[in-house]
């Protein structure tokens, strides 16, 4: 039955004024019911109610609010923050299903405003299960890295899920956590932190202790903060292991250390793998971080056996004893040859041989010392020849076992041993004992060997090869680059052309016949007085006409002596080369300067012997239009020879052109070639210029140029002006109180200028072309006579060809010239002193002497400036000073002329 009741009454049914005291907590209940009846959740119109459903509805309303709490109190009651709308908090709970921690309701009319109410048990029993990250992280600090605690909770498979701002977990999985953390607990007694690891074995790289790991199988722990920690023990293991093979190998740079400061290699850039003959090993990965992350590592007792090896090669080079044969014995001995192990007779026959060779022989020292070093190893060959007899003597072998020794050896051993058999075999036939049969002993001295090369660069070639060469723009950018990429260590074998060494090497072999032994000792020069800063320079700056100089007067002045005849030597550059040659020699001094400042030479191929091998050929010519071109020394050479014999030849001077081959190539003895060589009558002047040296000065060269040049000549003050000794030295007043020194420059000038101007221009031309080819002979090297192909004019007079009016020096007697000047000059200084008494006529000729040699300087100042100065050992200001302490002889002497 339904029971409709007044809306005003509705109090009455429900509390009664015990609820509702007041009229205006009656007014609010009234309005409430209207409100439920207007939303439908009650049944009642025109002021009334349905009993029922109202207390249905009330009681419904009861019930929830005394079994769930409303968002907003929950909310509070947990302590978490989250938006203000019930929709967000609802939506996840939905998304949660039935994974979410809360039951809930959401009423479709609001109960006191609100719809969502969660209920209460749900709400304990979260409280009681779950823990906020906050919490935990004020109970584990460790969970404060954010990092760290995801890693925990996916080691543990621990899920967490976000509550407003806030992060929970059950606190069972809190508890696993905290279990975790103290089971990765470590004990400082027992572990060595990964730093102290890395400190211990040097480890400065992760890959390098992930690499030790994994090889020794290490295994490792973390504690609460993922930081890694090994086994004492272990640690302590491996650091005896890495000292025990520090001990046993070696790195490839320590090698190369070790080599450069024995001077087993010229530079660091000039060893590398492929020239250590020690085989390498794997590295063990403790010595990775010691050996700079190499991948080799080599043997210490291999490298120092090798070492070894190399020492005993450079004493069989270098050390030399008292004499030659004292030397053979104590190369013998470093060698470890045992003389014992041949028999007595053998070896009392073969000392006397080597002995007796030694002695006899006249060759060169460069060539004795390769003479030696036969001898010794033909030694160690006769010791393998012996060695299968019980006696171990030579008479005991068979002429089989000759031969089969003579196919196993060096043709130019075999030789040696030849003669040796052959003498001990008359030695035995004539004291009638058995020995081998000589007439079956293999003659080495009849096998044919191949003819060595005789042919020469045709003029064609020379002149394209000088072209490429002197091609500054074309070789000068390529050079300094290869040359950084050497010092950098940036290249490799196969990228590095030492390009500056192969241009200067080629540039030298256009004006200068020298073997390539001498070409590779050239020396270094000094920078210092040129503007030449550093590679970087040189590739954004020319060579000034001044610094070309400096250089190329250096090389002038330096002293070559020819390694096959120890016979001096000179250098010569022509004009046309002068800015290509410095400028190659100032690049291989930068890289010399950089890398291998105590090595002698500037020349440096990096290859066995400082050989122009195949390979730096080839990259200098890459540009040079012929692919099969390959440079030959000898045959350049050759054709230098070859060139100089023809342009002689055509002035009929033929014995003159083998002469003066022979002054090149420093032969003691004339050798002959064969001159064929077809030179263009148009070139001969530009390859004269390139063989000949056109440094002559003085008197008689400078008036040959005034009359080839038509200058009008006023003899009489031709041949008394003294102009060029005014000019360099000043005052010359003390000159003229010594009448004898102008009346002898005066005759004899006179003579000169006689015979000058009585040539035609023809025979003055041929005359000059003589001066500057060096065919006119003298007594003084260096010095050329006007007059001397007929005989010295001044013979029997005592006068030094410095001293005459009628040399004709050159650049190379500058320095003999300084020496005697200096020398003068002092000697006259010391001779002023007033407890030294000389005759009057003495000091006269000492002055007369000492100016005609100053005039001569001062004309070799005129022709090629103030460098000259180098070949005076007083600085150029003290060397003027003390002139000025020459006194007047008239004073002296209180005596008239």
């Amino acid at each position: 039955m339904i029971t409709m009741i007044k809306i005003e009454d509705a109090h009455l049914y429900f509390g009664g004024k015990d609820l509702y005291p007041t009229f205006d907590s009656r007014k609010l209940f009234i309005q409430r019911i209207e409100k439920l009846i207007k939303a439908g959740v009650v049944i009642g119109k025109n002021e009334e109610v349905e009993l029922q459903s109202l207390r249905k509805r009330l009681s419904y309303e009861a019930f929830i609010l005394q079994n769930y709490l409303s968002f907003p109190e929950m909310r509070e009651k947990i302590k978490f923050s989250y938006s203000n709308s019930t929709y967000p908090f609802k939506k996840f709970l939905e998304s949660k299903g039935t994974d979410s921690p809360f039951e809930y309701v959401f009423v479709e009319y609001p109960i006191n405003s609100i719809k969502l109410f969660i209920s209460k048990h749900s709400i304990d029993r979260f409280i009681s299960n779950y823990i906020s990250l906050d919490e935990m992280i004020s109970r584990c600090s460790q969970l404060e890295n954010k990092q760290y605690k995801n890693n925990i909770c996916f080691k543990l498979k621990i899920n967490s899920f976000q509550l407003g701002m806030k992060r929970y977990f059950k606190r069972s999985d809190f508890e696993k956590i905290l279990k975790h953390l103290e089971s990765m607990e470590v004990n400082s007694d027992h572990y060595y932190s990964l730093d102290e690891f890395k400190q211990i074995l040097s480890v400065t790289l992760s890959k390098h202790y992930l690499q030790i790991e994994e090889e020794y199988s290490l295994i490792t722990k973390r504690d609460a903060y993922q930081r890694k920690y090994y086994i004492r023990e272990v640690v302590d293991s491996l650091k005896i292991r890495q000292d025990a093979l520090k001990e046993k190998y070696m790195s490839l740079a320590e090698i190369k250390e070790i080599a450069l400061n024995k001077g087993y290699f010229n530079s660091i850039n000039s060893f590398n793998s492929t020239q250590c003959k020690v085989k390498g090993e794997p590295i063990d990965s403790l010595l990775r971080p010691l050996f700079k992350d190499k991948r080799i590592m080599y043997s210490r007792e291999a490298v120092n056996t090798w070492f070894e090896k190399i020492r005993i090669k450079r004493v069989l080079s270098t050390v030399s004893m008292e004499s030659d044969f004292d030397t053979f014995k104590y190369r013998l001995e470093v060698s470890g040859i045992n003389l014992n192990e041949l028999g007595p007779f053998t070896s009392e026959n073969w000392l006397q041989f080597v002995s007796s060779r030694l002695n006899r022989s006249k060759s060169s020292v460069y060539s004795k010392q390769k003479y030696i070093n036969s001898y010794v190893n033909e030694t160690e060959h006769l010791i393998n020849l012996v060695s299968s007899t019980k006696k171990l003597e030579i008479y005991s072998v068979t002429s089989n076992d000759i031969n089969i020794l003579f196919n196993q050896i060096p043709l130019n051993n075999a030789m040696i041993i030849y003669q040796f058999a052959k003498k001990v075999y008359y030695k035995l036939k004539n004291q009638k004992l058995e020995t081998f049969d000589l007439k079956r002993v293999t003659n080495p001295y009849n096998i044919t060997i191949n003819p060595k090369d005789k042919s020469i660069y045709e003029y064609k070639k020379y002149k394209k090869l000088y072209n490429y060469a002197q091609d500054i723009s074309l070789h000068k950018e390529r050079a300094i680059l290869d040359t950084l990429n050497i010092i950098s260590g940036k290249g490799s074998k196969r990228t590095l052309k030492y390009y500056a060494s192969s241009w200067l090497y080629i540039l030298l072999h256009l004006n200068n016949a020298w073997r390539h032994s001498d070409a590779v000792s050239f020396p270094q020069v000094n920078l210092s007085g040129t503007q030449i800063i550093d590679l970087d320079w040189m590739l954004r700056n020319e060579l000034s006409d001044e610094d070309t100089d400096y250089i190329i007067n250096q090389v002038y002045r330096a002293e070559f002596i020819i390694s096959k005849t120890q016979v001096k030597n000179y250098f010569f550059c022509s004009k046309e080369l002068k800015k290509p040659f410095a400028t190659a020699i100032a690049i291989c001094q930068l890289r010399t300067n950089a890398i291998s400042p105590f090595h002698e030479s500037l020349i440096d191929f990096s290859t066995k012997g400082q050989q122009f091998t195949e390979t730096r050929s080839r990259r200098f010519f890459e540009l040079f239009g012929e692919e099969q071109f390959l440079f030959s020394s000898r045959k350049m050479n050759r054709s230098l020879m070859s060139y100089v014999y023809v342009i002689l030849s055509k002035t009929q001077k033929g014995t003159a052109g083998l002469k003066t081959i022979q002054k090149m190539r420093g032969h003691l003895k004339q050798e002959t070639t064969n001159f064929y060589v077809d030179i263009p009558e148009e070139d001969l002047n530009f390859l004269s210029k390139q063989l000949f040296a056109r440094e002559s000065f003085g008197f008689v060269y400078d008036t040959f140029l005034d009359v080839l040049q038509g200058v009008e000549i006023d003899r009489e003050k031709r041949t008394t002006e003294i102009q060029c000794i005014q000019n360099y030295f000043g005052d010359i007043h003390k000159i003229e109180e010594i009448s004898s020194f102008l009346n002898v420059i005066h005759t004899d000038r006179k003579t000169v200028l006689d015979r000058i101007l009585s040539m035609g221009f023809d025979e003055a031309l041929e005359f000059l072309n003589k001066i500057e080819t060096g065919q006119l002979p003298s007594k003084k090297e260096n010095i050329q006579c006007m007059f001397a192909e007929s005989g010295c004019v001044k013979t029997g007079q005592g006068v030094d060809c410095f001293d005459c009016a009628f040399s004709i020096p050159n650049y190379y007697a500058l320095s003999s010239l300084g020496a005697s000047l200096q020398d003068r000059l002092n000697r006259y200084l010391e001779s002023q002193k007033l407890e030294i008494e000389k005759p009057f006529y003495e000091q006269r000729k000492r002055a007369r002497l000492f100016y005609i040699q100053l005039e001569l300087f001062a004309q070799a100042i005129q022709r090629f400036g103030f460098d000259v100065y180098e070949f005076i050992t007083d600085p150029r200001a003290e060397f003027i000073e003390k002139q000025k302490n020459i006194g007047s002889l008239k004073e002296l002497y209180r005596f008239q002329q």
